[in-house]
């Protein structure tokens, strides 16, 4: 009984997470030679994560810029 019961709760928690990707953020930014997109649950984490990853592969002398943002 204890077995099915835990099985019946797993599956449960899977099913939340697994649905959990409709309601994520999807962020995406760019500069004229690189770019850096993002998931997240939240908005604040998947803009700041976009634009970190835009920054790492620009150069010097260019701004990533936020082009949008998606549930």
């Amino acid at each position: 009984m204890r077995k099915i019961l835990g099985l019946t709760f797993a599956a449960g928690i899977l099913g939340f997470v697994g649905s959990a990707d409709a309601f994520a953020w999807y962020c995406y930014s760019s500069s004229p030679s690189a770019s850096g997109w993002a998931t997240s649950g939240s908005r604040s984490w998947a803009v700041s994560a976009a634009l970190r990853q835009c920054a790492v592969r620009t150069p010097y002398n260019q701004t990533c810029r936020l082009r949008y943002c998606r549930r």
